[in-house]
């Protein structure tokens, strides 16, 4: 189904409604996706559909000729009839992020000056704390590409060369697949909010309902297939796409049959209540997923946790310094580990004085109360660097270990910890990799035949993963987060 402008369900950009090739930037498109935001956060005040105003940004914005010819000569064609169409922002913030659409001097500013008029900031970042100088998103009008910088500074990084900026659609349904999964909303007047003022109607959740249902569903995936194949030894998924098939199909019968409560939850709840486990996604999980059986590797060297690793848990008594006594804190949390213990320190302040800690997959540290936080984040640490070969890559297709401030070559660096790891985020500001979007690798990883499968459940040992740097291998193991 191709885009039509009376059809929402072809708005957002997704495979079975791709981007358009267009002459310039899709102004139809993207007008249609910044007007159905803005009606969201109209309505999610509680506020009529139909009593939105309906003011366009040109109409408020070039009001007298002098403007309009300056605009029409500055300004692409399809930049200009994208302003022609997208509606002004009738309540106090656009999104999350941004406040809307800037006004017409607001445009250069910043960094973007030394671009002549090919480089602007077209919307206009929010008032959080997360930068010394805010900036928004930028757009490029020679090429139709748009990308977000919390920071002026960021421009550095984002015009390298390298960093491919997406099409202004591309953005705007990533700021819609926030909102569709439940972790932007828009909050109703007085309504009790835990967001800041400076984002109004909008709010952050630090997790939602449906990250914490992706991240179960994988879990539960990847499990299922490990089981699939102990069960069913003549399997070969690696060698024979028919047997990829049947693994399907078995884990599908299996997933649909309805598990009891005694096969819910890695760690029981009294354990979780004696380790100090806040309520929060990572409980959750640990009390949803069902539980497997005679299974301990669920990845190449890391295993499923036990009752004795939390108890007690290694930050479990760690006191927070005096900088941080009004965080609302989720600390670190060791989740599939390896036997393997460090001798240096894996995290940074304030851990940075723990070691003999396990190698293998975190939970990352939480402050529930900060205005950027994702409470289902995690990081992998390795016993050895990644990324010196050149292969292995983040998110954003960055290599490991790059300088993304250098404009030259590209030039990798081995780290223990970057893998699965974002690079530059292009829709907001940073954020590790969701546990849901590991899990759901890992599962299709044993799917395919590429982890095999022993009577313990993944095999091969955490070097394993060093076949994320080989030429052949490391598409395997790269995320490509939706936002």
């Amino acid at each position: 189904m191709t885009f039509s402008v009376d059809d929402p369900l072809t708005w957002r950009v997704t495979l079975e409604h791709p981007i358009r090739e267009v002459d310039g930037m899709d102004w139809e498109r993207c007008a249609s996706l910044h007007n159905l935001i803005t009606q969201l956060g109209w309505t999610g005040l509680g506020n009529s559909e139909t009593e939105m105003p309906r003011r366009t940004w040109w109409q408020a914005n070039i009001t007298n000729d002098t403007l309009e010819e300056e605009w029409t000569r500055r300004l692409s064609p399809s930049l200009k009839q994208f302003l022609q169409t997208a509606y002004e922002t009738p309540h106090e913030n656009f999104f999350y992020y941004v406040t809307g659409l800037k006004e017409p001097g607001g445009f250069y500013t910043g960094m973007n000056e030394q671009h002549g008029d090919a480089i602007l900031s077209l919307y206009q970042m929010t008032n959080l704390n997360l930068s010394g100088h805010r900036d928004g998103l930028n757009f490029n009008q020679e090429t139709s590409r748009a990308i977000f910088c919390s920071d002026i500074l960021d421009s550095i990084a984002t015009t390298n060369g390298r960093i491919e900026w997406d099409p202004l659609e591309v953005v705007l349904s990533a700021w819609l697949g926030l909102i569709d999964s439940g972790k932007v909303v828009a909050k109703a007047k007085g309504t009790s909010t835990r967001g800041p003022v400076e984002c109004t109607p909008w709010e952050l959740v630090p997790y939602s309902e449906h990250d914490l249902a992706h991240a179960v569903s994988s879990f539960n995936d990847l499990i299922t297939r490990i089981e699939c194949q102990l069960e069913d030894p003549s399997l070969h998924p690696l060698e024979n796409g028919d047997d990829q098939n049947r693994l399907l199909t078995a884990c599908a019968a299996k997933l649909n049959q309805p598990a009891s409560a005694e096969e819910l939850g890695l760690i029981p709840r009294d354990v979780l209540d004696s380790a100090g486990i806040p309520a929060g996604f990572i409980r959750e999980f640990l009390l949803q997923v069902r539980r497997p059986k005679k299974i301990t590797y669920i990845a190449p060297g890391l295993r499923l946790p036990t009752s004795m690793d939390f108890s007690p848990h290694p930050f479990q008594n760690f006191q927070l310094p005096m900088t941080m006594e009004y965080d609302d804190p989720v600390l670190p949390l060791p989740l599939f580990i390896s036997d393997l213990k460090s001798t240096q320190p894996l995290f940074g302040y304030p851990f940075h004085e723990a070691s003999d800690l396990s190698y293998g997959l975190w939970m990352e540290y939480c402050n529930k109360d900060a205005h950027h936080t994702f409470e289902d984040t995690c990081r992998l640490y390795l016993p050895f660097k990644i990324g010196a070969n050149g292969f292995a890559r983040l998110t954003d297709d960055s290599l490991i270990g790059e300088n993304q401030e250098d404009h030259s070559i590209a030039r990798p660096n081995g780290r223990e910890n970057e893998l699965y790891q974002p690079g530059y985020c292009h829709f907001i500001p940073w954020h590790g990799p969701q546990l849901g979007n590991v899990l759901e690798l890992w599962a299709n990883l044993v799917g395919l035949g590429e982890w095999a499968v022993g009577e313990e459940g993944v095999e091969g040992g955490i070097e394993k993963f060093r076949e994320a740097d080989t030429e052949e291998h490391s598409h395997k193991y790269q995320i490509f987060a939706p936002w």
